[in-house]
């Protein structure tokens, strides 16, 4: 597929409104390519706008001039966040749709990594790390986790304390602390072997949380006996809730199409999410049967 493009771009942004259940213009066409054509835009000149952030002209393609009211669809969880807010969400929406052609796969691609730039790494305690005790707050999720998933409580409390305490830590500072570590070095993860591929090497040595927290900016803010807890931490994330994907596996080639399996599942997320307080614990199984793969 060719990328980079304002085809691209518009290919990108048809499956994002259908993630987000919309439709995408009333025709082939579609809005951007539309908008872009009565603009009087140039193809060449697409990299330079975006260069602009926030002053971006592309920001304006999906703007009623009726109603003066911007009809970009964004995910629930950024709808009541602040208009710039919205606008760093939709102007990385939008490029990555010219530069890869499809829709993020992850609604937020990377806006929660930008507001976590709001936290001073002095404004979270890592008291509870250092001293390696169980306080009030590990307590306190340790029981929310009891109830919502009573044998990863039993799993956690016996054998992880570092993760339980990180998971608090979090949870009192209402920050998803811990997804954004873990987000943090998966993607760092990612880079590292992509780029030793482009290097050449056959083999590359996946990143070690290990060594990612010893070169993470952030953390190294942070007193070593911290962040050696955080990095055991992060490795019971990886082991016990959310396993690490094995990079350059061999694995068969899903004939079907994309748009509708993130369809399904964005609604098993939103059934989820939309769930009353009161409906937990909850066992929810959820698969896809595809038309067909192939090696």
């Amino acid at each position: 597929m060719t990328t980079r493009t304002m085809k691209s771009t518009c290919d990108g942004l048809r499956l994002w409104y259908q993630q987000m259940g919309q439709t995408y213009g009333t025709d082939d066409t579609g809005l951007f390519t539309q908008w872009f054509d009565d603009g009087g835009f140039e193809e060449p000149d697409m990299e330079e706008e975006f260069d602009e952030k926030l002053d971006c002209a592309y920001l304006e393609f999906a703007m009623n001039e009726e109603t003066e009211t911007n009809e970009f669809p964004f995910p629930p969880e950024v709808v009541n966040e602040s208009d710039e807010d919205k606008k760093l969400v939709q102007l990385r929406v939008i490029r990555h749709c010219w530069e890869y052609g499809t829709a993020p796969q992850n609604a937020d691609i990377g806006w929660a990594e930008e507001k976590a730039k709001e936290y001073n790494v002095d404004d979270i305690s890592y008291a509870s790390m250092a001293t390696g005790k169980t306080n009030l707050a590990a307590k306190t999720t340790g029981k929310l986790l009891q109830t919502c998933c009573p044998k990863l409580s039993e799993m956690i409390g016996e054998h992880e304390p570092d993760l339980l305490n990180l998971m608090a830590i979090g949870q009192e500072n209402e920050f998803p602390l811990l997804i954004y570590l873990s987000d943090s070095f998966v993607r760092a993860r990612v880079a590292k072997h992509v780029e030793d591929k482009e290097k050449g090497a056959k083999n590359p040595q996946a990143l070690t949380v290990a060594d990612w927290v010893t070169n993470n900016p952030y953390l190294q803010r942070v007193a070593k006996n911290v962040t050696d807890k955080i990095a055991m931490a992060i490795t019971a994330f990886g082991k016990r809730i959310a396993p690490q994907f094995t990079l350059d596996a061999t694995r068969p080639v899903v004939e079907d199409d994309l748009s509708e399996i993130v369809t399904c599942l964005n609604a098993a997320v939103a059934f989820i999410r939309d769930l009353p307080p009161n409906s937990y614990p909850l066992q929810f199984d959820f698969s896809i049967a595809v038309r067909g793969c192939s090696q």
